[in-house]
């Protein structure tokens, strides 16, 4: 197993550890001391196939703050402490600039060390449970006192970029079960609490801890890095297996890739992590208690959020270019209450779509075809839905002096749906309206037939009537719409997607805290979801009947690495 970056500091001094009087509550408490190591989970099995571990770097490893709580068994309040205002606390905070210094075995990446005193005042029980919040939030720092049940509600965007600088990653206990039951604090054992330092150091309390992110990267396989490339690009097929040229008007479709983001993360996560010590089979604990699980129940108040437009995507591939997020893997609660997110984080990737000279290639598909078009002004698309409008016997025309004019291209824009905020909301399709010019004309007429003779073929038509044909009428035996939705691919811009898997020997779909998610796109096929606005929100969707495809390879580190491997297909 690789090693991750580890430091040992010795405890305080005894200068810093002996209590005062203002400390001790002027001789009206007892004094005790207690030595903790916080160490990384110390994982000594494998899992999948044994990749091991990956070292976190510099900013994920220092830790300039611990605040330790302290828990009777149950869970409740015990104060170990007489703040200067005279208040009884139940937590120990411990300041220090920690760097990272020599190497420890398995999965451990740091072990600091520290000395705690503690001083009950007479009368009350010693702690028996202890928890240790690592580079605690402003938040947390300002709450005071608070037994294990109050931790556990808070929550937090762990991944906010305040909160992913050096010495600002949050950690906690890592959580795990024994027995049947899930633990998310330490035991005190009777012989850890002592009357010397000496004593103390000879016998510490050791807390696992996790980082409350988790981390992912994708990088490009041979058959893709191409185009990734300055001057590179790579010719599409229809389909990843067995696949044929993916040609356009008798033109080679060819892909340049430019980056990648992440859409529908959680926008916050739990200070404390949740399991359900019930879940079936073994994919979600190692075989032997090593103090950690891999799955997780989200923060149940947690809403999926979607920051990135198609020009914000920029995101380097490789596996030194990465981004973190707030876990997100159950979506459900144990009483299978639907949490605020409802979808699992992504990578978005994305592409452009060239042909032979590497200028943008745009395309439309429009009633089942692809076809090129210029997008100064897009008429080969207008001309398409016009021919549509009079195979279904929808006539428009506008007078002109005595002479009835029909409707063209001339007299249509194309439109953007407004942005429905979810995800599958067809909000890739475009339609057309009537421009600004079109529309002032103050009566329009409509035929059965084209270019009656008869004057009195001609029915007085309107500007809304034209539109609502145009953007969403539906047949009346059908109910499809009048005018098939066309697809654009706007000076070529594309995007690909795909949920972040897990494990290999499960179906999960997530991401877990403390877990690297290595992914690598080793092909694509398709053109992708079409782009028509680069400033819009992406919302992540799959155009009906529109084959592309994405392969990718996922290795899954904690900081720990899983191989698995799968096609995409939409």
């Amino acid at each position: 197993m690789s090693v991750l970056a580890s430091l040992f500091l010795a405890g305080c001094s005894q200068e810093d550890i002996a209590p005062d009087e203002e400390a001790n509550g002027n001789g009206e408490a007892t004094t005790s001391y207690m030595a903790v190591n916080l160490v990384s989970s110390d994982v000594t099995g494998t899992r999948a196939n044994g990749n091991g571990y990956e070292d976190g770097n510099g900013i994920e490893n220092g830790v300039k703050h611990v605040r330790f709580y302290f828990f009777n068994g149950v869970g409740g309040a015990v104060n170990v402490k007489t703040t200067a205002s005279g208040t009884s606390v139940n937590y120990h905070d411990w300041d220090k600039d920690i760097t990272d210094t020599g190497n420890n075995p398995n999965d451990i990446e740091k072990i600091l060390s520290t000395t705690i005193v503690i001083d009950t005042k007479k009368g009350d029980g010693l702690p028996v449970r202890i928890a240790a919040v690592l580079n605690p939030t402003d938040e947390i720092k300002s709450l005071g006192s608070m037994g294990l049940s109050t931790l556990k509600e808070k929550s937090a965007d762990f991944a906010a970029a305040n909160l992913t600088t050096v010495n600002n990653f949050v950690m906690f206990n890592s959580v795990y079960v024994d027995n049947g039951k899930d633990y998310s604090t330490t035991d005190i054992k009777a012989g850890n609490i002592c009357k010397t330092e000496d004593a103390a150091k000879a016998n510490p309390v050791t807390i696992y801890v996790e980082r409350s992110v988790a981390k992912v990267s994708v990088a490009l396989g041979p058959n893709v890095a191409g185009a990734a490339t300055p001057d590179g690009k790579i010719a599409l097929k229809n389909k990843v297996a067995d696949g044929e040229n993916l040609t356009v008007g008798g033109k080679q479709v060819y892909l340049k890739l430019y980056g990648w983001a992440l859409a529908a993360e959680t926008d916050k996560g739990r200070l404390v992590k949740k399991i359900n010590p019930k879940w079936e089979g073994t994919w979600w604990k190692p075989s032997t208690n090593t103090y950690r699980t891999f799955w997780a129940i989200n923060e149940m108040s947690a809403k999926n959020v979607y920051k990135k437009s198609y020009d914000q995507i920029n995101t380097a591939f490789g596996e030194a270019n990465y981004l973190y997020t707030n876990e997100n893997a159950q979506l459900i609660d144990i009483d299978n209450t639907q949490g605020g997110a409802t979808k699992n984080t992504k990578v978005i990737v994305k592409g452009g779509l060239v042909d032979e000279n590497n200028d943008p290639f745009t395309i439309v598909r429009h009633m089942g075809t692809h076809f090129a078009d210029d997008p100064a002004d897009f008429n080969h698309l207008k001309e398409s839905i016009l021919t549509v409008l009079e195979n279904k016997e929808y006539f428009y025309y506008y007078k002109d002096g005595n002479n009835y004019t029909q409707i063209s291209a001339a007299d249509l824009d194309v439109v953007v749906p407004t942005t429905i905020k979810t995800e599958d909301s067809k909000n890739c399709y475009v339609y057309t309206q009537l421009n600004s010019t079109a529309a002032a004309r103050t009566t329009w007429y409509k035929s059965n037939v084209k270019n009656p003779v008869d004057a009195s073929a001609y029915k007085e038509s309107s500007v809304s009537e034209i539109n609502g044909t145009l953007k969403d009428k539906k047949s009346d035996g059908s109910g499809e719409y009048i005018i098939d939705r066309p697809l654009v691919w706007n000076s070529g811009m594309t995007y690909y997607y795909y949920e972040i898997k897990h494990l290999p020997e499960s179906k999960e779909i997530g991401v877990v805290r403390n877990h690297i998610y290595k992914t690598t796109i080793t092909n694509i096929a398709g053109l992708g979801t079409p782009v028509y606005k680069p400033d819009d929100i992406i919302y992540p969707e799959k155009p009906e009947e529109n084959a592309h495809y994405i392969a990718a390879q996922i290795n899954i580190l904690s900081w720990r690495i899983v191989d698995n491997s799968y096609d995409l297909d939409w």
